[in-house]
């Protein structure tokens, strides 16, 4: 059997093995972020969210309420916005100032003012208490 020179031998052994190391480590870590990827899918879509209005504070509840309670659709004719739906405007970053005036522009609240609509509403439930 002919052997080869340790000097040759070693150097080029080493540079293969490396090289072949980190093609494995590249193609490991490309299947687990691909793995990761796919598996978190599925893990984000069964997980329940909790609807937009059950998750607001109880102070933005008493908002969105007052704003729901307020609107007036016999007269605009316009369709009336859900309790969600309204929450969700919140939720999605907008002020309460806002989602009052858009609605007040759609002509589902009377009201002039926000301040307004939560008075009305404090009122009223003080009444019915």
């Amino acid at each position: 059997m002919c052997r080869v020179n340790d000097k040759t031998e070693r150097p080029m052994t080493r540079s293969l093995a490396a090289a072949l190391g980190a093609l494995m480590l590249a193609a490991t870590m490309e299947t687990a972020e691909a793995q990761s990827k796919s598996a978190a899918q599925p893990e984000l879509a069964s997980v329940p969210s909790p609807g937009a209005f059950e998750s607001l504070s109880p102070g933005n509840k008493r908002i969105a309420t007052a704003l729901f309670e307020a609107q007036n659709t016999t007269t605009s004719g316009a369709t009336p916005m859900t309790l969600e739906q309204i929450a969700q405007e919140r939720r999605s970053g907008r002020k309460w100032g806002d989602v009052f005036q858009d609605m007040k522009s759609q002509g589902l609240i009377q009201a002039e003012t926000l301040g307004q609509v939560l008075g009305r509403y404090d009122r009223a439930r003080h009444s019915r208490s």
